[in-house]
């Protein structure tokens, strides 16, 4: 069979552009994009009546597409001509800033177009075209491809082996005809007699249960000792198998059988925990066997139960056992081997409770419990020594692919990279000493970390440059002093907010810096002359020439492009410490901790006061020009980060 993955390097049409000033809201006169070389990957060759074609483009995380066209032109295997249009509306992407993906669902048009009398053969070019308000975005072909259409969907399923197996340990199998889950499933019936290793439980008949099956490649798949069959106890199973196809249409394909399949499921167990040290929110991963994840449909879970003591670094213990026994549920069960916990804590009354609440040291046990409505299954402890470490708040800095768009607005788009940079240099520093890290991939280390996106233009139209949104308890007027809430949201929409303040969108909004633009807002008595003089060179309203890839960095204006790069970078860097500073509940006062305050900014503004309101922080300050700034946080602030962030 030939390598189905296909690689085309194609290169994106050079289009006019538009972009709208704050002052005037209409396009400037930008004409030119910045061109690219793309490449497509598309993985499949056999199509059943449900498949659903997936085009991934590569480098496509600064495009925003409103939609796709899709046109499959060639020949069918009888010679017929094929000539396909199909439209796709909102292209996905790989999470909110990777690759555009475009799905085309075959049952829509293209199964009925094509017409398999049960089978056909496509061979031909498949054409892509993303497009937006303005036009044609990218454009490219996939040449010689083939397509199998198919019919027929039969499954053919090899011999699934019989062994002592844990629950939730899946089996590889072979076979044939294996479906996608965007196509439908592939089940496996079972049939026969669970016998309980606990007497008392006695036996227990299975007919017609089903297991689905994990698809790998229309070759391969995985067989699940699936909880919901199975059952979590210690037990024999002796029986049969048969196997079916069911199309998300309802279509249903009954395939072979397999006359014995026999399964002692063992006892589930904790071997260790990674790593032996952590803060509140952070990832601990425990490593075992028979892990399950809890399904509220199904019945059955995991809990694991910490037994021992906990003592304080401030002095004191508390007492885990016996009626104390913390019994928790993991985060996430990756697998039957691994499963994640955020070092557990809960919040009540904005007071914390719980194993992450303060630092300390935890020694005793932790033990998997499984349960199913016919009872539980309590495995193997492990002896466990792990210290709970002061907090940590880490800050993920979430770049939407508006951001890119926007950067093209100020003509600067081609040295993103640095002005990523500068603005990450801007936050680090104005929270130097206090422990906060900021990242701009997704954090992995933690499960419980503070998000901020950072986009284009603000989705009220009002022009913000940043808002924090985290009204976490409107009773309280959303100041979250002492920072008890550690997975704040800056982004997206919040009902709470918007009850509260009538402003449910968070993050921060570049477009709306050219708030600052004496040219476009000349009756703006906040707007500079340094805005123009900086961007001038650049921005497409302002008449300049775009940043292009070939001047930078020793182009002869990179010196320009370096002060452009800084100015912007700081505007927004100092936008997000500020934004930041709101979500660990600044501007504090002590009397905040008596009763929740109202005043989310300094009451006395002072110069560079990072947490000063947005009127008492001029560009200059903002850009650190001109002698202004950097800002900082005053002296109550920042001992207050200090004192709830200390560093280790």
């Amino acid at each position: 069979m030939r390598n189905p993955m296909v690689f085309l390097m194609f290169v994106l049409v050079a289009l006019a552009t538009g972009c709208a000033s704050e002052a005037e809201n209409t396009s400037n006169n930008q004409t030119d994009r910045v061109s690219l070389d793309l490449i497509v990957e598309f993985e499949q060759d056999v199509v059943y009546p449900t498949s659903v074609l997936s085009f991934r483009l590569l480098g496509t995380e600064r495009i925003v597409a409103q939609a796709a066209e899709v046109t499959f032109t060639g020949r069918s295997g009888t010679g017929a001509d094929v000539d396909i249009v199909t439209f796709v509306d909102e292209p996905g992407r790989e999470g909110d800033q990777g690759n555009i993906i475009v799905e085309v669902p075959v049952d829509a048009q293209v199964w009925a177009e094509i017409d398999p009398s049960p089978n056909a053969v496509f061979i031909g070019t498949i054409s892509i075209r993303l497009t937006d308000e303005i036009g044609v975005l990218a454009q490219g072909s996939l040449g010689d491809q083939e397509l199998q259409f198919q019919s027929d969907v039969t499954p053919n399923v090899g011999n699934v082996a019989s062994g002592l197996y844990f629950v939730n340990q899946h089996i590889g199998v072979t076979g044939e005809n294996f479906v996608r889950p965007e196509e439908g499933t592939t089940w496996a019936i079972v049939t026969g007699t669970l016998t309980y290793t606990d007497t008392t439980l006695g036996e227990r008949d299975l007919t017609n249960e089903k297991v689905a099956l994990i698809f790998d490649d229309r070759q391969n798949a995985f067989f699940p000792i699936d909880a919901g069959v199975f059952g979590v106890q210690l037990a024999d199973f002796t029986g049969s198998l048969t196997f079916e196809t069911e199309l998300r249409n309802g279509q249903k394909f009954a395939g072979n059988s397999q006359a014995a399949f026999d399964v002692t499921l063992q006892e589930s167990f904790l071997g260790s925990i990674t790593p032996d040290a952590g803060s509140r929110g952070q990832k601990i991963t425990m490593n075992g066997r028979g892990f399950i994840p809890t399904s509220d449909e199904g019945g059955y879970g995991m809990l694991l139960e910490f037994n021992g003591e906990l003592a304080y670094d401030r002095g004191g213990a508390l007492d885990l056992t016996g009626e104390n026994v913390i019994v928790r549920a993991p985060d996430r069960v990756l697998d039957e081997e691994r499963a994640e916990m955020a070092v557990w804590y809960e919040i009540q009354d904005l007071e914390l409770y719980g194993l992450g609440a303060e630092p300390g040291v935890f020694s005793g046990t932790i033990t998997p419990v499984l349960f199913d409505q016919y009872g539980e299954q309590t495995g193997l402890p492990v002896p466990t020594t792990f210290r709970i470490l002061p907090d940590k708040q880490v800050v993920f800095l979430k770049y939407l692919p508006a951001f890119s768009k926007a950067l093209e607005k100020y003509g600067i788009q081609n040295v993103e990279f640095e002005v990523r940079r500068r603005i990450k240099e801007v936050v680090n520093r104005d929270y130097e000493g206090v422990h906060v890290e900021f990242v701009d991939v997704q954090p992995t280390e933690f499960l419980d970390y503070a998000t901020i996106e950072i986009g284009g233009p603000d989705p009220t139209g009002g022009n913000k440059f940043g808002y924090d949104n985290t009204c976490n308890v409107q009773s309280q007027k959303c100041k979250d002093t002492d920072n008890v809430f550690l997975g704040d949201y800056l982004g997206g929409v919040n009902a709470n907010s918007a009850d509260q303040f009538d402003t449910p969108y968070g993050g921060v909004f570049i477009e709306s810096f050219d708030y600052f633009s004496k040219r476009l807002t000349p009756e703006n008595e906040d707007a500079s002359e340094e805005f123009d003089r900086i961007l001038g060179p650049f921005m497409p309203a302002l008449d300049g020439k775009p940043v292009r890839g070939t001047e930078w960095p020793s182009g002869p204006r990179a010196d320009q492009i370096q002060e452009a790069v800084n100015m912007v970078g700081s505007v927004v860097g100092n936008t997000v410490s500020h934004e930041i500073g709101h979500s660990l509940g600044l501007a504090f006062y002590p009397a905040d901790r008596v009763r929740p305050g109202e005043a989310f900014h300094n009451r006395l503004p002072g110069d560079n006061a990072i947490m000063d309101s947005g009127g008492e922080r001029p560009f200059e300050e903002r850009a650190e020009i001109n002698g202004l700034g950097p800002a900082k946080f005053n002296q109550r602030n920042m001992d207050y980060l200090l004192e709830i962030l200390p560093e280790p």
